[in-house]
């Protein structure tokens, strides 16, 4: 199974985000019953099953990649804003 992240599958485990793989996993089942749009119902079980193939050091990592890679982002936007 391919377990690289789409666009959408990283945003919607970045929501998630928790102390662990199975906090996350655990927190987007909690949230499925609650889902109305089928689109996002299959887009959280496909990250579900992605991420119970996976290890806990795997997804700490690729969360705390993306929260640099947001914070480095929100400061590019901050230095334009300020530049303009």
């Amino acid at each position: 199974m391919d377990t690289i992240f789409n666009v959408e599958e990283s945003n919607l485990i970045c929501i998630f985000a928790g102390e662990g793989r199975n906090e996350v996993i655990e927190d987007m089942e909690r949230a499925l019953p609650y889902l109305e749009d089928t689109d996002m119902e299959e887009l959280s079980h496909r990250v579900i099953v992605k991420l119970q193939n996976m290890t806990d050091e795997f997804i700490i990592r690729f969360i705390s990649i993306a929260a640099a890679f947001s914070a480095a982002l929100k400061r590019e936007q901050d230095l334009q804003i300020w530049a303009a």
